[in-house]
């Protein structure tokens, strides 16, 4: 759903540059979280420790999954914009590209990551 909303929202990436860019912001944004998370695991061993009020320590946990679940979602979104960058680069490149000699089909983002359909070990001789 994030591939998809993502393209119709701004298209395909016009170069690998805007593909990177774009992919390096939402791992920006995953590794913030998984500070976040370190953080409050942090907080909650220290709250521990120090015998801190139930109350306390409950809302370091509560921050520990609220950073988690972000992180979860982050990363979604840095693989789908990993994905769009293998669309775009397939479209910008097509002239180059060559097609899957296992299914004669053109290269497309499926057989790049999870391999050819036909062959065991990924998108034949490509």
């Amino acid at each position: 759903m994030e591939l998809e909303t993502a393209i119709e929202k701004w298209g395909l990436n016009h170069s690998n540059h805007e593909s990177v860019a774009v992919l390096r912001e939402e791992i920006e944004e995953a590794h913030e979280e998984l500070i976040n998370a370190e953080y409050k695991a942090g907080e909650v061993w220290e709250r521990t420790k120090h015998n801190a009020a139930p109350v306390a320590i409950r809302d370091s946990f509560t921050g520990i999954y609220n950073a988690a679940v972000n992180l979860a979602c982050e990363a979604i979104q840095a693989a789908a914009m990993a994905r769009k960058g293998i669309l775009s680069n397939i479209e910008i490149y097509k002239e180059d590209n060559d097609k899957c000699n296992s299914c004669e089909s053109g290269l497309r983002a499926e057989c790049v990551v999870d391999g050819c359909k036909y062959e065991k070990k990924g998108a034949g001789d490509l």
